[in-house]
């Protein structure tokens, strides 16, 4: 039996690598059918499980977590093992960066980024600590090591290089959007940022460049969609004086970020790092013009269509917002190049080299 380990999705709102872990798992259940010859399962938190379609939970196990963060870490490295081992569970699939070390069978682990070794100042010292702790011993005990793109790889195989082999890149992709839910007319002027807010997101700078455009033009304004569970964003927004430029908006559902990202100017991403990025796809997706940083793999996901500025440099993403607002041939540009780069990527590709790599030379460790 093949086991997923998803023990970090929460009840309340999906983050990025819940998505991942969700869209994956779905994929998966459609490859194998409604009889697969591969029994697998899917360990989640209580509480989790509505995140799945009526097909998946059939194959979905709620585990009883704990709320407290060091309770739930000793939970998955002293009580996991004992689930896995009860349930069947030959290999397992770590979703998140870490697994049980002191479980005795196969293993592979998904790394999306090195985040806490790249950008370490901008990583929680309580977070950094935990993974520094965990991830390296986590991936030395894992078969394979799945990346998200090439760059996290590069920084795997540069970061360890012991276990530079074992590492397999299986790109994301991005859920099914319905460009139907765009208005048949010019966009509106607001410029929308998409992620649960870190330091490495870098808010500042998109509330900086706005702030620099509403100077000279009123039509600027800016949304930031998602949590602010450290308060970065609106520790921005105050020290801009920009509560009247850029709204922030938290737990938004799929329906209304699809409607959102229809209706933006564009969508930014001024990362310092990313080990992915997936609203650049799920922006291309929606034919809105995308903007980002030229760091980390924003560059290798986003291909020819988006255009690319300095993180530090907020008068350059002011001046690239004002071009996808004024110049429509940059702006058709951009959004027939991202029509053609998220063609590259489905959830059925991601499934089945998942798949392959889970089934491939599996053996006790």
């Amino acid at each position: 039996m093949i086991g997923f380990s998803f023990l970090g999705l929460a009840p309340d709102h999906l983050s990025g690598i819940g998505r991942y872990s969700v869209a994956l798992f779905e994929a998966i259940v459609v490859i194998l059918g409604d009889t697969p010859d591969q029994p697998i399962v899917a360990f989640v938190p209580v509480g989790s499980e509505h995140h799945f379609s009526d097909a998946a939970r059939a194959y979905v196990k709620p585990l009883p977590l704990p709320h407290n963060a060091v309770a739930r870490i000793a939970y998955e490295q002293l009580v996991f093992p004992i689930v896995l081992r009860r349930t069947g569970v030959r290999t397992l699939l770590n979703a998140s960066f870490t697994g049980p070390l002191f479980w005795g069978g196969d293993m592979v682990t998904v790394i999306h980024d090195l985040f806490y070794h790249i950008v370490p100042a901008m990583v929680r010292s309580d977070r950094r600590m935990y993974l520094k702790t965990l991830v390296p011993p986590t991936m030395r005990r894992s078969r394979a090591i799945i990346v998200v793109s090439h760059n996290t790889g590069r920084d795997v195989a540069r970061t360890y290089p012991d276990i530079a082999d074992r590492v397999v890149v299986v790109p994301l992709a991005c859920r099914p959007m319905s460009r139907s839910a765009r208005l048949e007319t010019m966009p509106s002027d607001c410029a929308m940022m998409v992620s649960t807010i870190t330091a490495n997101k870098n808010p500042g700078l998109f509330v900086a460049a706005l702030k620099l455009l509403r100077t000279d033009h009123n039509w600027a304004c800016g949304m930031i969609v998602g949590n602010d569970p450290e308060g970065l964003a609106a520790t921005a927004i105050a020290a801009h004086d920009a509560a009247h430029i850029v709204e922030q908006r938290h737990h938004v559902s799929d329906k209304e970020l699809t409607r959102l990202y229809a209706n933006a100017l564009a969508v930014v991403i001024p990362s310092y790092y990313e080990g992915f990025g997936l609203p650049v796809l799920e922006a291309q997706a929606m034919g809105v013009p995308v903007l980002c940083s030229d760091r980390g793999s924003l560059p290798e996901v986003a291909g020819d269509g988006a255009l690319f500025f300095d993180p530090d440099d907020p008068d350059a993403l002011a001046q690239a917002i004002d071009t996808v607002r004024n110049d429509r041939g940059t702006r058709r540009r951009l959004i027939d190049a991202g029509t053609a780069n998220v063609a590259k990527y489905s959830w059925e590709r991601t499934a089945r080299d998942t798949l392959a790599v889970l089934c491939a030379n599996r053996k006790k460790i």
